[in-house]
């Protein structure tokens, strides 16, 4: 059986709407052999390239077609092959937190792996290198928080953006993790959220 082959009966066994990195296959193959039997497939339709070294089996719906996945499923993948940790920054973080409808065009990720930029599609998602007093942090409503305010700036916080976390924050039931994670954000941060955790039943 020809390694494409064997390739290829892997990724059938895989559910539609996998993503599938070379690196999946470099316990049985050597990365060139890897990427060729990937590159195949996808001249074949099989699957899609997403970026590099980035592929997709597609998940079809019968209104929307092929459904891509997120940059956050792709991040995560990655982070899972790296072995590294990261967290959402920057525009995207607000997205994510609910604190904005836009979804940016560029994705931020904060890591303690490599850095990178991956093109897919028309969205960017970039893998910035921290420092790990950055990804101390264990919880990850918390880090959302902590980052949508830090892109806003200390003296660009609004009353809404509060009053949008503090509803957030009562909806989740997680204010007990806020309150131990919250020590590793900036001072002011601090300030505002130990505000809205002591202004709550939940605090």
């Amino acid at each position: 059986m020809t390694i494409t082959k064997k390739v290829e009966e892997t990724i059938n066994q895989l559910p539609a709407g996998s993503l599938i990195l070379i690196d999946d296959f470099l316990d049985e193959f050597d990365y060139e052999n890897a990427r060729k039997a990937l590159q195949r497939l996808y001249g074949s339709e099989q699957i899609m390239r997403l970026g590099r070294g980035i592929y997709y089996k597609p998940k079809e719906s019968e209104l929307l077609g092929i459904i891509k996945p997120s940059a956050e499923q792709i991040a995560e993948a990655i982070a899972k092959r790296d072995k590294a940790r990261i967290i959402p920054t920057g525009a995207y973080a607000q997205f994510r937190l609910g604190l904005t409808t836009q979804v940016p065009m560029k994705v931020i990720y904060l890591t303690d792996g490599s850095p990178r930029k991956i093109q897919v599609g028309n969205q960017k998602i970039a893998f910035k290198k921290t420092s790990p007093k950055n990804l101390a942090v264990d919880h990850m409503l918390t880090s959302l928080i902590i980052q949508a305010l830090r892109e806003f700036g200390e003296g660009n916080v609004e009353p809404e953006h509060l009053n949008k976390i503090k509803a957030i924050i009562e909806k989740s039931n997680e204010s007990k993790y806020i309150k131990a994670n919250i020590r590793y954000a900036p001072a002011w941060i601090q300030k505002h959220i130990l505000s809205i955790l002591n202004s709550t039943d939940y605090g």
